[in-house]
This record gives structure tokens, C-alpha cells and sequence, in this order.
């Protein structure tokens, strides 16, 4: 037996929208070198990376290519394109990284489809954020070029348009993860939350226009191949409540039954922390084992318990 880690990195670590192909890379490296500590440790290591910012540019570069007649990618296929695109960055760093002390080392990236139920009330109500920020200047300019987008502020950090998010229910090649480790290191899958199709009556599938929060998707891949670590990298080193009011505290422990109570006071934003806390709570109740909410650079002293939120049952 070996110590499994699943690791849910954001797509924000990499891009913020707007961010050239060589930073980002830059970027995939300092991620290369959280998953090198982690190796180090003894750890096998899937990563589950996010999509947000680079999702919402790769659409917006579909309409501008109908300026050029060039017909258009829907959502689904963007999440495609950037989950390839994404895990090819990750592979590459992490490879370089880490083959150069150990020439054995293994990484493989697998494209994920995801299954979400047709009539998931996300579909109704959209919540994820993707693409780049805006200002409230930059604002109605947007509504005027898009008005069929929803927009909404962002945590404070400006506007961003929010697409339907459905829960994932099936992550169709988790089943082979676990086999893979016989082979390879780390695991890239899951990734940008995998791409969204729906079960049709004769039990095809077809795709559909979604982002699917890839913490709900790293946490049903950690039940499915029993992970013994579950990580949710997020800006910040561990979890608030009563964020940004006089009375905002810091959670180092944080039981399922608190972390519900929380969730039920409005305490953690459907957009930002909430998938994290509902993620972590399905991970604890399924396997026992702890989830643990911390941003990159704690990500040692997190497994350590010196820092982080750890959410225990």
C-alpha cells in the first residue's frame, strides 16, 4: 500500500485571464515544485487542476473568430481544449522538475469526461466564475457586447461571468487511476472539473455547455480510488468565517457537523469557498480521512499540522 494524495489546484494559480502562455508555464512550475514536496514525502499524487480564467478566454476566442467566418467551439469543447492544454503545462513541468534527481519518474495526463445530471439545478442558477476580471467601468461595455452573459462580483476582485455548474456524479476514467500507479507517479485528471455530458434515455451520452467545479470533481475522484489525502489549494493559508467584518476569525479545525453549520449560515460563498467546504465534507464522510484547506506555499507545514484547515469527521 501507498500514501495517495489528491491535489485540487485552481485554475488562477496559472492564469488570470489574461496571463501569456509563458508565464503561465512559469507558473506550472512553481505548482511542479508543491508536487515534488509531496513525492518526496512518499506520496502518490493526482492533480485536479481548475480551468476558470483560461475556460472563459479560450469562448472568447471563439466569437472573435466568427469575425473571420471560423465557426465556433461551444463551452464543452472549451473545457476540452483547456484541459488539454493545461495538463500538457502541469506534465511538462513537473517531468522537468522532478526526472532530474529521478530519470525513472512517470507523470501521465488523462483527458476526463465527467457525467452531470441533466436536470441539475445549476443549469438554472449559475455560479461559476470564468474568464477574466472586470472593472465596474469595463462593465456595461460587457453587457452590451453579451447580453445573454450573467455577471457577478467576484470576491472583491471585480466582475466575471458565471456558467452553469453542476455537480459531477461520474468521472468516467477514475476507475483506471489507481491501476495507473503501478506505472506513473503523479496523475494529471480531472481536470478544468472534466468536460460535462449528460446520460441520454438509450444510455449514450452527448455533451453540454457547463464548467464543473473541480474541487466537487477532485473530491468524487478521491472516494473512487480511496485517497488518503485530499488538498484544496486556495489563496489563502487557511479558512475564514466572518471574512472581511470585525469579527472575521481563522479555522484551524473544523469538524463535518461545523463545517455543515457553517455552510447553512451563508458563511462560505456558493462561488468561492463554498465548493471547497461541500468537497472536503463529502471526502471526510466517505473515508474517514481528513480534508485539508491551505494555499500553495503551506502545503508542507499543512500535512504537518502547523498550518492549514484541516475538516475531520
Amino acid at each position: 500500500m501507498f500514501k495517495i494524495a489528491v491535489v485540487a489546484i485552481g485554475g488562477n494559480a496559472l492564469s488570470d485571464g489574461n496571463t501569456p502562455a509563458e508565464e503561465q508555464l512559469k507558473r506550472a512550475y512553481q505548482a511542479a515544485k508543491l508536487i515534488e514536496i509531496l513525492y518526496n514525502e512518499g506520496f502518490k499524487v493526482v492533480v485536479v487542476h481548475g480551468n476558470g480564467p483560461q475556460v472563459g478566454m479560450a469562448y472568447l476566442r471563439q466569437l472573435a473568430g466568427l469575425k473571420e467566418n471560423i465557426h465556433p467551439l461551444n463551452l464543452a469543447l472549451c473545457d476540452a481544449l483547456t484541459q488539454a492544454e493545461i495538463g500538457t503545462m502541469l506534465e511538462l513541468a513537473i517531468i522537468n522538475t522532478i526526472n532530474k534527481k529521478n530519470p525513472d519518474f512517470e507523470v501521465l495526463t488523462i483527458v476526463s469526461q465527467v457525467e452531470v445530471l441533466e436536470d441539475d439545478p445549476g443549469f438554472k442558477h449559475p455560479s461559476k466564475p470564468v474568464g477574466p476580471f472586470y472593472t465596474k467601468e469595463e462593465l456595461n461595455e460587457i453587457k452590451e457586447r453579451f447580453p445573454d452573459w450573467i455577471m457577478k462580483e467576484d470576491s472583491g476582485r471585480g466582475y466575471r461571468r458565471v456558467v452553469p455548474s453542476p455537480k459531477p456524479i461520474k468521472v468516467f476514467a477514475s476507475h483506471i487511476i489507481k491501476d495507473a500507479f503501478k506505472k506513473a507517479d503523479v496523475i494529471i485528471a480531472g481536470g478544468g472539473g472534466g468536460i460535462p455530458v449528460v446520460r441520454k434515455e438509450d444510455n449514450t451520452f452527448e455533451l453540454v455547455d457547463a464548467v464543473i467545479d473541480k474541487d466537487r470533481t477532485a473530491s468524487l475522484i478521491a472516494k473512487d480510488i480511496g485517497a488518503t489525502h485530499f488538498f484544496l489549494l486556495t489563496g489563502v493559508p487557511h479558512v475564514l468565517i466572518n471574512f472581511g467584518k470585525e469579527n472575521e476569525e481563522i479555522i484551524y479545525k473544523m469538524s463535518v457537523a461545523q463545517a455543515k453549520k457553517y455552510l447553512e449560515e451563508g458563511q462560505f460563498p456558493e462561488g468561492s469557498m463554498g465548493p471547497k467546504i461541500e468537497a472536503s465534507i463529502d471526502f471526510v464522510e466517505y473515508t474517514s480521512n481528513e480534508a485539508i484547506i491551505t494555499n500553495a506555499q503551506n502545503i508542507l507545514k499543512a500535512l504537518k499540522g502547523e498550518e492549514g484547515t484541516r475538516i475531520f469527521k
